[in-house]
Order: structure tokens, then sequence, then C-alpha cells
């Protein structure tokens, strides 16, 4: 299992234990559906297991903070899928510290652009951390999301 960690006791690693699965289900489950009023969250998705699917979970001192999805399209590009972090963390780092760890472990597996659906209230986020609107191709599994822009970001190597 691959690990990457900062200075301020925060992992990256690729969700495989069960606890880890749990941890990262809750937060999205509540970040991503409960908080915007929805419902029917459904954490046995095939896409979660998928061999080119990377389901991420970022701690911070041992307890789930954040978490993603990034797939690799297996052409050099990515995209990564339902960001979050607990509401308790927010606005104290720990995104950036996501986008950052996600961009590093991105790298690793060969990829040098990512893509991302931007929740409107996410744009701000997006565009300090280096993405930038995508405005043209579009990638095919890049699907058109309700109140979301899709935006991109090229990984330095």
């Amino acid at each position: 299992m691959r690990h990457w960690s900062d200075e301020m006791a925060h992992t990256l690693l690729r969700v495989s234990s069960v606890a880890d699965w749990q941890s990262y289900h809750d937060i999205r489950r509540s970040v991503l559906w409960q908080e915007r009023g929805l419902h029917g969250y459904d954490e046995s998705r095939p896409e979660e297991r998928l061999l080119h699917h990377h389901p991420l979970l970022l701690r911070f001192n041992g307890r789930g903070a954040g978490t993603t999805r990034l797939d690799n399209l297996r052409d050099g590009t990515g995209i990564a899928r339902l960001v979050a972090v607990c509401a308790a963390l927010r606005g104290q780092g720990h995104g950036r510290i996501l986008d950052t760890m996600v961009k590093e472990y991105a790298n690793k597996l060969g990829l040098h652009t990512l893509f991302v659906n931007a929740a409107a209230d996410a744009l701000g986020f997006y565009t300090s951390t280096g993405w930038g609107r995508l405005v043209h191709n579009r990638p095919q599994l890049l699907e058109q999301a309700d109140e979301c822009v899709p935006m991109q970001i090229t990984i330095v190597r």
C-alpha cells in the first residue's frame, strides 16, 4: 500500500481496509450528499473498485479528513472525482494539502493533466490552487454535471 505524508501529520492513502472504506464513504456521504440535501448515496458502486480508479483518503492525525477518487484514463490524464473535506476541517488548509498530495500521487502514476468538475462554490479554491476552466476538449468520461464547472490542471514533472 502506498502512502504519501507531510510533516503536519497528513497521509494520503489508496483505500483498501474495511475501516478506510468506511471513513471514505462516511466523508463523501456527509459532505457531498447530506450537506447538499441529497439522499441515496450508494457505497457499493462498482466504479469505486475498478483497477484504474484510485479511491484516496486523506488522513489528518490518523483520522479521515478528506477524499477523492482519481480515475487514471491511461492516456496521461486523470479525473479527480467527488473531492470532499470534512466540514469541521474546512478553512484550515486541508483542502490544499489534499490537492497537492493528489497531484503528487497522479504524477507518480505518470499523469500530466488532471480534470475535475468543480462545484460552483469551490471555484475560488480551484483557481487559487492552479486549476483553470476547461474551455474545450472535455474528456468523454468527464460528464456534464449540474452546477459544476469543468476544470483542468497540468502537472509539472
